[in-house]
């Protein structure tokens, strides 16, 4: 018998629920506290929280060298503070979804909660 996990991909296992404000970029983690994010050099704020595809928190020394599509999320100094290294369904999905929009018996609707 084949261990429940195994039956159920990631997106099954857990939806993840990102902020309002959040946005969506690629970042490539260049140093411990550097990343370049959309083509631009960027600092992580201190304490800045990675999350990786399975949510789990990552070392970003770890990372080094490595390119992703992420959310992320900036404090008031402007710096990257909070990322969430996606999945590819992820990525795919709108980064909010569309107001106005509703679901039709062909369509199914999104089930992503946005909440702050």
């Amino acid at each position: 018998m084949a261990p429940a996990a195994a039956l159920f991909s990631i997106d099954a296992q857990a939806q993840r629920l990102f902020p309002q404000k959040v946005e969506r970029g690629s970042i490539t983690f260049t140093g411990t506290h550097d990343v370049v994010l959309n083509d631009k050099r960027e600092r992580l704020a201190p304490g800045a929280i990675v999350r990786t595809e399975r949510n789990t928190i990552a070392l970003t020394g770890s990372l080094r060298g490595k390119t992703f599509t992420a959310n992320y999320l900036r404090d008031p100094a402007h710096l990257v503070r909070e990322v969430w290294l996606l999945t590819p369904a992820e990525a795919e999905r709108p980064l909010r979804p569309r107001l106005g929009v509703t679901a039709t018996p062909d369509t199914p609707a999104d089930p992503l909660i946005y909440r702050n």
